[in-house]
């Protein structure tokens, strides 16, 4: 690196020393973008002086070098972030794994342990009422003994049991023999009070108990679908489970005596479960185990219909039924007489199972008969419960499964095959995300970040470093791309070398570029210290100048940025083809190109190489203008390069100083400047030396005498050619779609294919200028629809920020129609319609801060293109009132329009610009309407003033009362043609509403009519209206100030166009 620096700095002060004093020439140049062009960068890195080249090359291998070794430290500490960032990621990951893991197993156990909790509660709740209806059995003092048995208070007994463990329906089912049953009725039907006994502590009214309580005991077989096998006499096991208890299967019933809480309606009472399969199978398999028994889930609406609804579940719950033994008395091996039968939603069995910040244990509860279903205890929300298996299939989750037998803890298989439950707690993603964090990303990612910062540590030094060296190396390689586009080559080289002699001999670097270029403090040095100035004589040369021929003019009516960017476009091409032809550019002045071929290396064929890069811009000036029209407007197609070619001797070298650079001197360049001054637009003017020279070349073809002598100043009269076309087919096809104004004059070319048919040199001419003239047309209608439809989407976002509803169309059709009335059936003109005032929307502040996406489609756009192509065939072809001439007046109102600012005020107040500019500057509607009406104002004009039309007497200038006759019918065409169903969408687009049609119309009418700036009597109405408005009168006037805002608006408006109209026209005077 410290080599690298070294030569880089010695060739930097070689180069820096030969053109110290030209640097600011060169930033400030016209040929600074040539010199900077990353094409000129490479070539002289490639390509540079001898000198440099093996200093490029070492130092360029020493950086590669230095990258390497760079690049692998850069990868070491990656790869170390990549390591230790996914090992500490994997480390933290695994912990938290791990403690899921713990946390699932010790929640299922505790999950599973809660369950059978509130499973025994409810049992255990059961009993107790089980053994309050043993005592008031045994206690019973009227003689009465089971099962003639009535419990006092049973709804608000059920009621609290219901409070406490979520029971939705309790009732006591005695056994009742056949030899009993009878008397049991009679009983029941004696104490059917018990249904009414706690209705006022309810505060109900006994009269809204529904349903009739039946006298006997009965069957239901409908009341709850049976959807598993029960049992039946075939079985063999009932009578086998009762016989061993002292009953007979067929004496025995067991009826529904009492229930609760709540009842509501009393046909319940004296129900037989016995009789129904799927109860009778849960009473045999308690009294065969002689346990409490839970069921299944069954649809048990019919029972809960017969009590106050629990809003606490929803109807979907699953529930199922539990049976707990009543015995006869308290001893030991005492009898079952009854039973204690509940209706039990599985929630109530599975609520509070978790801590409130715990979600997502799926709980699956699988029956030794088939039934599953799946609940998900949440501890902070309500638990879920779907039937069948519905925990996630993980693998993981599946091995992390916690299985425990539920309520009883034997399952034992009896006679009754009573369905047995397991249940399984699975994990899910719910529940594993409450363990998941960004602890193992964060840790990791503050590990990367260490090395990460390490690294930046690195590379910025790295960077440092690299930054110092590569600015000396691009300053040198810069000072050497400067050299090499601005001056020789060989003139380079000798800079160079002479640098490195005067390096010798200095003291300093800092005094040798003190005074190397420039004379210090104004004193004459010695004549011992001068250098050698570095100049050359160069005897066969050819210099050609070009100068854009048309550009004053045009320049005159664009803006800046449009002026340099066609300059930038032709020049720039200009130096490609320089490039191509080993031509030498000397520099640009204005828009004239000058350029050497012949020096600093001597070729004999310098004319034959300088006549074809002549040929060569010419065409690509023919083909650069045509292209940018449409992008710089019109006339840019029409101009055209003159160009100017001499041979012969000239002095050449290095002019140092303040500006230094390389110049030509001599009489051959004065000369080919005379030649380029007296020649004509697109051709190619040489002189008689260069004639000669190519004559001698073997092209006497390629020249032809001019004819007439030509005065140069300073030179008298001269002989000169003309340069034919010496590019064939190609030349002919460039230049064909160029003005028809600009003929090459080039020689007859032989084509490639005979015509089919034979047509004559006129018609061949005429074919070409209408081919021309359709290109020119179609530029102009382009560059025309461009600028028309840039200001409608303005007008289209600025209704849409003031929040403008149109009107209903119907409505602005019937003004429409109003106002389109022929002059010829209303009497009226348009002349009549022009009013004093026009008056323009008030500021809006909100609307000017506002931005709206313009929603205009793309048929507006084609309407709108459409309307300016038959407007242009509606102009007829008269100097300056043809439709080139209303392209150009377009053109300048666009650009007047665009210049209205207030230079006395400060800042972006769009309040001040507004007021200054009297609203034209607020308002895109007005601005669309004085450019639209640009393009209108000489439609059909007939190319005579109209005083001519009056004297004549021609209809139109009856028809519109010998006012204003040219101008009055350009606005009725127009208007006409606007107003055709074709055009309804472009409309639209201009005006929604009958206000902005109205001021539209009154826009167009004003601006069209002030260009008719002839007729005095007109003339005199403007003036008293000028000093209406802006004469010291004014200000005492009794106009309002919006009245008198407007009024200068209007009268501003009309002088804009009327001041484009003029100026076009006297541009050319």
């Amino acid at each position: 690196s410290f080599d690298q620096t070294m030569n880089a700095h010695l060739l930097r002060s070689k180069l820096r020393s030969s053109i110290d004093g030209s640097s600011s020439f060169f930033m400030g140049s016209r040929d600074n973008t040539v010199a900077m062009r990353d094409d000129v960068s490479v070539q002289s890195a490639s390509t540079g002086f001898p000198d440099g080249a093996s200093t490029y090359k070492s130092a360029e291998e020493d950086d590669k070098s230095h990258r390497d070794g760079s690049n692998m430290v850069y990868f070491v500490l990656v790869l170390a972030a990549i390591v230790f960032g996914v090992a500490t990621f994997l480390l933290l990951d695994a912990g938290a794994n791990r403690e899921f893991k713990s946390e699932f197993k010790s929640f299922a156990r505790e999950t599973a342990d809660i369950a059978q909790n509130n499973a025994d509660k409810i049992f255990g709740q059961l009993r107790s009422l089980a053994t309050a209806i043993t005592s008031i059995a045994v206690n019973e003092d009227n003689g009465n003994f089971f099962p003639n048995v009535t419990v006092p208070h049973f709804d608000l007994r059920t009621q609290e049991i219901a409070d406490l463990t979520g029971l939705e329906m309790i009732s006591f089912i005695p056994f009742v023999e056949k030899a009993n049953r009878s008397g049991w009725e009679a009983y029941s039907n004696a104490n059917k009070d018990w249904i009414l006994e706690d209705y006022d502590y309810r505060e109900w009214n006994p009269a809204t108990i529904g349903g009739l309580m039946s006298d006997e005991i009965y069957n239901c077989d409908w009341c709850i679908e049976d959807s598993r096998k029960g049992f039946t006499d075939s079985d063999g096991f009932m009578e086998e489970i009762l016989d061993v208890r002292g009953f007979a299967s067929e004496n025995i019933s067991v009826p529904i005596s009492q229930y609760g809480p709540a009842p509501i309606n009393s046909s319940l009472s004296k129900f037989d479960l016995f009789s129904h399969p799927i109860f009778r199978k849960e009473i045999l398999t308690s009294l065969e185990f002689d346990v409490p028994v839970i069921s299944e889930a069954f649809d048990l609406s019919f029972f809960k219909s017969h009590v106050l609804p629990n809003a606490t579940f929803g109807e979907d719950a699953l529930r199922s039924f539990t049976l707990d033994q009543v015995k006869e008395d308290f001893l030991e091996g005492s009898r079952t007489i009854g039973f204690v039968f509940g209706i039990i939603p599985w929630e109530a069995i599975f609520i509070n199972l978790l801590p409130e910040d715990v979600n997502g244990i799926s709980v699956v509860l699988e029956s030794s008969c088939g039934a599953v279903f799946t609940y998900t205890a949440n501890g902070g929300r309500p638990t879920t419960s779907q039937l069948g298996d519905r925990h996630q299939a993980k693998k993981e989750y599946e091995e992390m499964a916690v299985r425990s037998k539920f309520f009883w803890k034997d399952h034992p298989s009896g006679l009754s095959r009573h369905c047995h439950f397991d249940i399984v707690v699975y994990p899910s993603d719910e529940f594993r995300a409450s363990y998941e964090s960004n602890d193992a990303l964060l840790y990791s990612g503050l590990v990367g970040v260490v090395f990460v910062f390490t690294a930046m540590l690195f590379f910025l030094y790295d960077k440092y470093v690299q930054k110092r060296q590569a600015k000396v190396m691009s300053q040198a390689k810069r000072a050497e791309a400067i050299v090499t586009s601005v001056f020789p080559k060989e003139v380079g080289l000798r800079l160079i070398k002479q640098a490195e002699r005067e390096e010798q001999e200095r003291v300093s670097n800092k005094k040798m570029l003190n005074n190397f270029l420039v004379e210090k403090n104004e004193t004459v040095e010695k004549p011992n210290k001068r250098r050698k100035p570095i100049a050359d004589l160069f005897p066969e040369t050819t210099v050609m100048f070009a100068d854009i021929v048309g550009f004053t003019a045009w320049s005159s009516m664009r803006e800046p940025s449009q002026v340099f960017m066609l300059l930038e476009s032709i020049y720039r091409d200009f130096d490609n083809i320089a490039n191509r032809r080993k031509v030498f550019k000397v520099e640009t002045v204005g828009d004239c190109y000058v350029a050497v071929c012949g020096l600093p290396e001597p070729r004999k064929d310098h004319v034959v190489v300088m006549a074809r890069f002549a040929t060569d811009c010419v065409l690509k000036m023919a083909v650069q203008v045509q292209a940018l029209e449409e992008e710089l407007g019109p006339d840019t197609a029409d101009l055209g390069i003159r160009v100017g070619l001499h041979s012969g001797p000239v002095t050449a070298g290095v002019l140092r100083g303040d500006r230094a650079r390389f110049q030509l001197f001599g009489d051959t360049v004065n000369t080919c400047a005379r030649i380029e001054t007296t020649g004509t637009k697109n051709k190619i003017h040489v002189s008689k030396e260069t004639a000669e020279l190519l004559k001698k070349s073997g092209k006497t073809h390629w020249v032809t005498a001019r004819g007439d002598k030509v005065t140069a100043k300073g030179k008298g009269e001269l002989e000169t050619f003309w340069l034919n076309n010496i590019r064939g087919a190609e030349t002919k096809s460039a230049i064909s779609g160029s003005s028809a104004s600009d003929d090459l004059k080039l020689t007859k070319i032989e084509e490639h294919e005979k015509p089919t048919k034979s047509v004559t040199p006129s018609e061949t001419i005429e074919n070409k200028s209408q081919a021309q003239n359709e290109k020119k047309l179609d530029r102009l209608v382009n560059w025309n629809v461009d600028v028309l439809f840039t200001l409608l989407k303005q007008v289209d976002e600025r209704r849409h920020a003031d929040g403008i509803r149109p009107d209903p169309w119907d409505r602005v059709s019937k003004m429409e129609e109003e106002l389109s009335v022929p002059a010829f059936e209303s009497g009226k003109t348009a002349l009549d319609e022009v009013v004093e005032i026009i008056e323009l929307p008030r500021f809006n502040a909100r609307a000017d801060a506002s931005s709206v996406a313009a929603g205009l489609n793309s048929e507006v756009q084609n309407q709108l293109r459409e309307y300016v192509r038959t407007i242009a065939t509606m102009y007829n072809e008269n100097p300056f009132h043809n439709f080139e001439h209303a392209s150009h007046v377009t053109m300048s109102v666009r650009k007047l329009l665009g210049r209205i600012v207030a230079p006395d005020i400060e800042g972006d107040d769009a309040r001040d610009l507004h007021d200054h500019t009297y609203g034209i500057t607020s308002d895109p509607l007005t601005q669309f309407a004085v450019v639209f009406s640009a393009l209108l104002h000489d439609v059909d004009h007939l190319g005579v003033p109209n005083t001519q039309l009056v004297k004549e007497g021609i209809d139109i200038a009856a028809l519109y009362h010998n006012k204003s006759v040219a101008e009055q019918n350009s606005i009725d065409l127009a208007w006409a043609l606007l107003m055709l169903d074709r055009f309804e969408l472009l409309r639209q687009a201009i005006y929604t509403t009958k206000s902005e049609l109205k001021r539209f119309r009154q826009l167009v009418v004003n601006t069209i009519l002030a260009t008719d700036i002839m007729d005095k009597e007109l003339q005199t109405i403007r003036r008293v209206r000028w000093d209406k408005a802006f004469s010291e009168a004014a200000n005492f006037r009794n106009d309002s100030l919006k009245d008198a805002t407007n009024r200068k608006a209007t009268i501003v408006i009309e002088h804009l166009i009327q001041a484009s109209d003029v100026a076009h026209t006297m541009q050319h005077w």
